[in-house]
């Protein structure tokens, strides 16, 4: 009997030290995704027509060539696409009023970006008809999640969500305003709104794993975040936002961790700067823009942000080799890295009163702006 007793007490030690050892196992059990994040794709005029091709096909791809790996290896790749894509039907235009060439979208599709925002001041450039047009481009790509704008109350309300890699991301959008284009629809887009934002990311907490924000705010040309992106990343904190991706200054402003209620901490990308663009107002600032990268690390305590780093990017372009009618041109985007002096000095920037292009002078903005805790030898 005494026997027996012995074998029942020695599978029984057995039996708890392997369920103990499986929940220790369990709990360290992680998903994980890395995120590739970059600003503003504004397609200027003098954007599009450079890549205009013979055959009166637009062609945007090799812009973005020397980005493409980067680009294509992170599991998710978001871009605020702010230039809206109205149909080209419609006449394509830029400043004040965008619209930009369908075939972008299939590029970007090709160079491997997934996560497209929509939400910003231009998203109503092209009335209700514009906008309805590039939610149905989008809907075309298998590959790509849209988000930002909304064709009903029904899809306003329903809280979208992407999932990576066992890792549900609720992806919310606010914009400060549309240039004075009244909305026609109350559900077309989201304004910033402290009641409204509590209760989307609320809701966006109970159906998803982490909450990425886009955040379409801020005074253009100023590298420091002014006091409503402050206090509105302290809202999106309180409320428990995970990641805050801000856009719309046209220039880079810093990263920051925010405290917000019950010890949770939010990363806040203030400002991402301009991604592809043609500005011709501003500096060598506005050529500058970054991408902000960092894992989601997912475990049954929930999902953490991690291995945050920056790499700024330069919107390279020249004035061509006509004399006689010099323009912009021949643009293309690279890693500030992979940007050499002989290139910087024929940027058609350099050209202009008080305007430096050199690496130098932007890896002297990326330092002045961007905490050293997010650089590392790819970062400039």
């Amino acid at each position: 009997m005494w026997k027996y007793g012995s074998v029942l007490c020695i599978s029984v030690l057995c039996f708890l030290v392997l369920f103990i050892s499986c929940l220790n196992e369990r709990e360290n059990l992680t998903n994980q995704l890395s995120f590739y994040a970059v600003g503003d794709n504004l397609i200027h005029p003098v954007v599009y027509q450079d890549a205009l091709q013979n055959n009166g096909q637009f062609n945007f791809k090799p812009m973005y060539d020397h980005l493409k790996e980067d680009i294509q290896s992170a599991d998710i790749s978001y871009i605020n696409q702010e230039s809206p894509i109205g149909g080209d039907e419609r006449g394509l235009s830029g400043f004040k009023q965008f619209n930009t060439p369908e075939a972008i979208a299939p590029n970007l599709v090709d160079i491997g970006f997934n996560v497209v925002n929509g939400s910003n001041n231009h998203a109503l450039d092209q009335g209700t008809a514009g906008l309805e047009n590039e939610i149905d481009l989008w809907k075309q790509f298998e590959s790509i999640f849209y988000f930002g704008t909304f064709n009903s109350q029904k899809e306003r309300d329903s809280i979208p969500i992407v999932e990576k890699n066992g890792i549900k991301m609720a992806m919310l959008s606010y914009t400060y305003g549309t240039n004075d284009i009244p909305k026609a629809y109350p559900y077309q887009i989201n304004y910033f709104n402290e009641k409204q934002i509590r209760k989307d990311i609320a809701k966006a907490k109970e159906k998803s794993d982490a909450v990425i924000v886009s955040a379409h705010w801020g005074n253009e040309g100023k590298q420091k975040p002014n006091a409503k992106q402050k206090r509105y990343a302290k809202v999106f904190a309180d409320a428990g936002a995970d990641v805050v991706l801000g856009t719309h200054p046209h220039v880079i402003q810093p990263i920051k961790w925010v405290e917000g209620q019950d010890d949770h901490k939010t990363l806040v990308a203030y400002s991402l700067g301009n991604f592809l663009n043609g500005q011709a107002t501003g500096n060598e600032k506005n050529i500058l823009g970054g991408n902000i990268r960092f894992n989601l690390e997912k475990n049954p305590k929930g999902v953490q942000v991690k291995q945050v780093k920056w790499q700024s990017l330069v919107t390279h372009y020249d004035l061509g080799n006509d004399d006689m009618n010099p323009k912009p041109q021949n643009f293309k985007m690279y890693p500030l890295d992979y940007y050499k002096d002989q290139v910087a000095q024929t940027h058609a920037l350099n050209n202009e009163e008080n305007m430096e292009v050199s690496r130098q002078r932007l890896v002297d903005i990326t330092k002045d702006v961007i905490d050293n805790q997010y650089l590392d030898e790819h970062s400039y």
